[in-house]
């Protein structure tokens, strides 16, 4: 304590218990001593103020300390007065609480001290933060105690700069009210005792930058302030040398830098990563270089990629942070699991990334699967290539039964492409366009009948292909003339006769002499006859013909028997086959066929040409043709060409060359023939396979459409058809169609493994007999999923962390919606852009339980909601503070938390860090809970935390320091007494204590007092009167506190007589 002037004391701790549920507080004990107020005092004096505010934050957990001493005189009118007004041997005490609003990670006074370690324990000169005695030589003084709290994780210190001058100017006024208590002292006030006298004085105000000292009677400067009131600005250290003072900050020279120009810069930037010291980067574990940008990989990526900035980029097939574990083709496309770098697909896919689907029996090796398809290698058919295939499927003729065509009637040949002809003309010809063409030596329509050499000239019969000839004929054809006993050999067969040779005659040249003497129709030359013109034969029987028939014939009985092709008496004119059916007319051997006939002998009807099919739909066909010639009309037959088809006719005038097939079947072949008819004779025909359209499916729809799948909806028909053949093509990509048959009695269908947020071109067609009806198609875009793995974490009382993965579809925004589940009404919606998955809501209330929908937006669609629920935390109860304590106890009081908590849980512990205590106490009535907790050490500090407490769940702390009465000292009692000297002893304390006062009284009401060190359990009171009885009162002391007062009675020896 100075002995001249006032003393403004100032202790700033930062309490920190080594417990993680207690928060850092800081408080600030002002103590102003003040001059005796008694009999005894000299000169009073009042005190002067002097703010110090300090900003404390610290990230270790822990004790620091700092004792600063501060002077400053100038005193303010009070606007209030909060102030406990002294009594003798009691100090005048000052009580306010401020609440400094300081981030932990920010270090707002330079004046500081950082522990050493987690374990600090406070020095005995103050260590205790409620009362710290500064003086131990004075019993009255003013106290001012000051609790400035420094909640975690609020305001920083430079934006809270109004509120720092705010508490200054509250505490400005402290010293105002101080003020007040001088003059009510000097004027003779219930502060001070009537004997009281002193001087009052004002001294220089130091611009809050130093203190007065009285003894100088001048500014003792802060350091970085000068002047006579310090309220110029100085530069630390000068500058080094290494700059200029310019309104007390240092403007350093290039290479320098700090406030003092003390620190060296270094010449590139040391970064995020590294610190400059002295000129040079020092950089932070994990990094090296020049400049601290370099970092090294972990495990150098095991040689599995390279290292660039710190970052492994892995070699393909690898992944982790250190390129360790071994990553699959495409993740496996979510088709399958990974396992050590290999895709293990579900069923229903395979490949190396599982990406392809797979097809019924692996297409039994016969073809290659192609998105779930068999496409079937050549000479195989069916879903799984199963089926032998025929031979340009037959061209849709025949069936195909085990890779061979078995084609329906009318159709012949190893793919059915040609038309048949009757019993395949029995093998002896070749079958055009259904007509028999035979071979040499058969005819008929099936080529079934042997054909004779020129049908045996009329002349025999023709039996088996062989010539059976009539009498007097002979050779293959029967064009030979036989002759009697062949002559005999001796003479030729002429024309069935015998010409004898020389010296033969006789029919069959037996004879030498001409027969019959030549019949007197000639003359017999050696046995030969000379016939007269008009006859021959070897005996002139026989009648000559004209022009000896033009050798294009026979001439028998003097008559021409002409040659095929040959008429006329002499065989001079050409003839026409078959006598032009008596159909046409024969000129120079050729037919002229009448209107209608055609043919080599005008036997056939000239048929249509050019068949020509026209539109077809279900039930119709429409068909043209053309003709050269004029027939009577036109047969139309049609028959399907499936077996047990129903043949049906109809003609049409012979002047049309159109005609419209109805009443049909929908998509069945049918084969249409058209015959040319003329005086009830057919032509042959002209003939088409034509199938009838299927028809188009109508009513499409989409019966519900999610993320991957879409149910699509048809109207039934009701016609006979095979299946519905269903097509899913992806807008987006060439290979992504999926082609589905759906059974003909189902109208509806469900196509699942889309992508989300998909456009889709859906089709569906008719199948029958392995033909496609036309197609009714519509677009459909698949819904957009919704986030996934939605997860709440890091839940406060207020507060909580929602995070999510995003959908695998493109979205362009993610909206959640959030409100408690007791109050729908009271609903909060945010908008969340990717790429962030995460959003932090906050100001909820505490223990409620909140509903949350998430949901994906991309333009005007929506994905379905995702939605989660949680509960926020209980909130700690506030206003927690110490409203009473005793030796071994402390009485707490706190506001109840909102949560609706059961109860409360209180854990204790010393500062010094002994054991922790914990007590559960009920949840008071009203707004606040009363608590005490017992069994405590006296004149012990503890730190304290209370929670509430709702059956399993517990909220985070609300905390404090408070500290229990010195107990006082035990067994005290006289030992001794003498006429002049009283001996006493005492028991220590359990609390730790710094002395004791012991104060005795007189009968006569002497009072004196005496201070024992805190070493002694014993005392002799020396100088006493003889014979008086006195009252002892001993008390505890430690600093500014003390205990409650032990007293005893006792009396000095009288004086033995004299004499």
């Amino acid at each position: 304590m100075l002995p001249a002037g006032e003393q403004l004391n100032t202790f700033i701790e930062v309490l920190h218990p080594n417990q993680d549920w207690l928060y850092p507080t800081i408080q600030t004990v002002f103590y102003h001593p003040f001059p005796h107020l008694t009999s005894s005092m000299g000169t009073l004096r009042l005190p002067a103020c002097l703010l110090l505010i300090a900003m404390i934050s610290s990230s270790n957990a822990g004790l620091i300390k700092k004792v600063l001493r501060h002077r400053r005189q100038t005193l303010f009118p009070p606007s209030e007065q909060n102030v406990t007004f002294p009594s003798a041997g009691h100090p005048v005490v000052f009580s306010h609480v401020y609440t400094i609003n300081v981030p932990t990670s920010s270090l707002c006074s330079v004046d500081l001290e950082s522990p050493d370690s987690s374990h600090l324990h406070p020095k005995d000169i103050n260590s205790d933060h409620h009362v710290t005695e500064h003086t131990l030589d004075e019993d009255n003084q003013i106290v001012f105690t000051h609790r400035i709290n420094i909640p975690r994780q609020a305001c920083g210190c430079i934006d809270d700069l109004a509120r720092l001058k705010e508490l200054i100017s509250r505490l400005e006024m402290l010293e105002g009210e101080v003020s007040a208590l001088r003059d009510q002292c000097s004027g003779g006030g219930v502060c001070c005792s009537p004997e009281t006298t002193g001087e009052f004085g004002t001294k220089p105000y130091c611009s809050g930058h130093g203190n007065y000292n009285a003894e100088t009677r001048g500014c003792t400067c802060d350091p970085g302030w000068r002047g006579p009131n310090c309220a110029e600005p100085e530069c630390p250290a000068s500058c080094q040398g290494r700059g200029h003072c310019v309104n007390g900050k240092c403007e350093c020279f290039k290479g320098f830098d700090g406030a003092d120009c003390s620190l060296e810069l270094c010449l590139v930037n040391c970064g995020a990563h590294g610190s400059c010291v002295g000129g040079g980067c020092i950089c932070s574990d994990g990094f090296f270089g020049e400049d601290c940008s370099q970092a090294p990989c972990l495990n150098n990526c095991l040689g599995r990629g390279r290292c660039v900035n710190g970052t492994c980029y892995c070699d393909e097939g690898f992944s982790g942070e250190d390129c360790r574990e071994r990553s699959c083709p495409k993740n496996c496309h979510g088709n399958g699991r990974c396992v050590d770098g290999e895709c293990m697909c579900s069923a229903g896919y395979s490949g190396e990334d599982c990406s392809q689907l797979t097809c019924p029996n692996d297409c039994n090796g016969r073809g290659t699967c192609v998105e779930g398809i068999c496409i079937c290698g050549s000479g195989y058919q069916g879903e799984d290539c199963s089926q032998l295939e025929c031979l340009n499927n037959c061209n849709s003729r025949g069936q195909c039964i085990n890779g061979q065509c078995s084609c329906n009637v009318g159709f012949q040949g190893d793919d059915c492409f040609e038309l048949s002809c009757p019993n395949s003309c029995s093998m002896r010809g070749s079958c055009r366009d259904g007509q028999c063409f035979c071979d040499d030596g058969f005819t008929g329509e099936d080529c079934s009948i042997r054909r004779c050499p020129s049908n045996c000239n009329t002349r025999g019969e023709c039996i088996n292909g062989r010539c059976e000839c009539h009498a007097g004929f002979a050779g293959e054809d029967c064009s030979d003339l036989s002759c009697p006993n062949n002559c005999c050999n001796q003479g030729s067969c002429i024309s069935g006769q015998c010409v004898c040779a020389d010296g033969f005659s006789g029919e069959d040249c037996s004879q030498k002499a001409c027969p019959n003497d030549c019949l007197a129709r000639g003359y017999c030359d050696n046995g030969k006859c000379f016939c007269q013109e008009g006859f021959t034969g070897e005996d002139c029987s026989v009648l000559a013909c004209l022009d000896n028939c033009n050798l294009r014939g026979n001439c028998i009985n003097g008559k021409c028997m002409c040659n095929g092709g040959y008429e006329g008496e002499s065989c001079e004119k050409r003839s026409c086959i078959n006598n032009c059916q008596n159909k046409g007319s024969c000129m120079n051997g050729q037919c002229y066929c009448d209107e209608g006939y055609i043919g080599e002998d005008c036997s056939k009807v000239s048929p249509a040409k050019d068949l020509k099919v026209g539109e077809v739909d279900t039930n119709t066909v429409n068909l043209s043709w053309y003709n050269d010639m004029l027939v009577t009309e036109y047969l139309i037959t049609y028959v399907p060409t499936s077996p047990g088809g129903l043949l049906v006719e109809f003609t049409v005038p012979g002047d049309k060359t159109a005609a419209t097939v109805k009443e049909l079947e929908p998509g069945i072949e049918y084969l249409i023939s058209v015959y040319a008819v003329l005086s009830n004779n057919k032509s042959i025909p002209v003939s088409a396979r034509v199938a009838t359209d299927l028809p188009q499916p109508e009513g499409l729809k989409f019966k519900s459409v999610r993320e991957t799948s879409v149910e699509v909806m048809w109207d039934q028909l009701d016609i006979s058809f095979d299946a519905w053949e269903i097509h899913f093509r992806n807008t987006k990509e060439e290979n992504g169609k999926v082609v589905s048959t759906v059974p003909s009695s189902q109208n509806h269908f469900l196509q699942s493994g889309l992508g989300p947020g998909q456009e889709y071109e859906v089709s569906i067609n008719v199948l029958k007999n392995n033909i496609k009806g036309p197609q009714t198609s519509k677009t459909v875009t698949t819904k957009i999923d919704g986030p996934r793995q939605v997860e709440v974490k890091d839940m406060t009382d207020s507060s909580a962390l929602i995070s999510w993965n995003l959908p695998a579809a493109h979205v362009d925004r993610v909206t959640m919606f959030y409100k408690p589940s007791s109050d729908p009404s009271n609903e909060t919606t945010v908008d969340i852009f990717p790429p962030d998955k995460q959003y932090s809501v906050d100001s909820l209330r505490p223990d409620t339980e909140y509903t949350v929908s998430i949901i994906s937006r991309r333009g005007d669609a929506t994905s379905d909601p995702v939605t989660t629920s949680f509960t926020t935390e209980l909130d700690a109860p506030t206003g927690l503070q110490a409203v009473s304590q005793t030796e071994d106890s402390i009485t707490l009081e706190w506001t109840n938390s909102q949560a609706d908590a059961n109860s409360y849980r209180v854990k204790y512990s010393p500062i010094s860090g002994a054991t922790l205590g914990e007590e559960v106490f009920p949840r008071g009535p009203g707004h606040t809970t009363q608590a005490t907790i017992t069994g405590l050490d006296p004149g012990t500090e503890h730190g304290i935390g209370v929670t509430a407490v709702k059956n399993e769940r517990e909220s985070l702390p609300a905390t404090t320091n408070a500290a229990t009465d010195l107990d006082p000292p035990r067994d005290f009692e006289q030992v001794k007494s003498t006429e002049t000297s009283l001996t006493v002893r005492w028991q220590k304390p359990q609390a730790k204590v710094s002395g004791y006062r012991l104060v005795y009284i007189s009968r006569d009401g002497q009072a004196e007092e005496v201070e024992i060190p805190v070493t002694a359990t014993t005392y002799i009171l020396p100088n006493l009167t003889p014979g008086m009885s006195y009252t002892l009162t001993l008390t505890a002391e430690r600093g500014q506190r003390t205990s409650r007062p032990v007293s005893l009675s006792a009396s000095t020896a009288l004086s033995a007589p004299k004499g």
